[in-house]
């Protein structure tokens, strides 16, 4: 596998788990997946793997929100209603939300 490739890979890998285990950790059933609390898993998740010495975090970053539009911003439901871009990490908060939990 190409190099670069592989980091990516490991990128993408660690950020899914490392979300995932904010999901469950911070999510209530029966709670509602606001965009606050999309833009704040995210922010931790990021947080997290910043200090990673395995990951090239060039790779994490370019799978999250631009740094700018990481803000919570109201308590309304998430979803694909066009208000913002999903950006990787938050199609994988979304996944983490609406099928692990199951």
């Amino acid at each position: 596998m190409d190099p670069e490739v592989a980091k990516l890979v490991a990128a993408e890998t660690r950020l899914r788990e490392v979300i995932r285990s904010i999901v469950k950790r911070r999510v209530a059933p029966g709670n509602c997946l606001s965009w606050r609390m999309m833009f704040e898993i995210e922010q931790e998740a990021i947080s997290q793997l910043e200090e990673d010495p395995q990951l090239d975090f060039h790779y994490v970053n370019m799978m999250a929100s631009p740094s700018a539009q990481r803000r919570p911003d109201g308590e309304e439901p998430s979803g694909l209603n066009g208000a913002y871009p999903l950006h990787t990490a938050l199609w994988m908060i979304q996944e983490a939300f609406y099928h692990d939990r199951r």
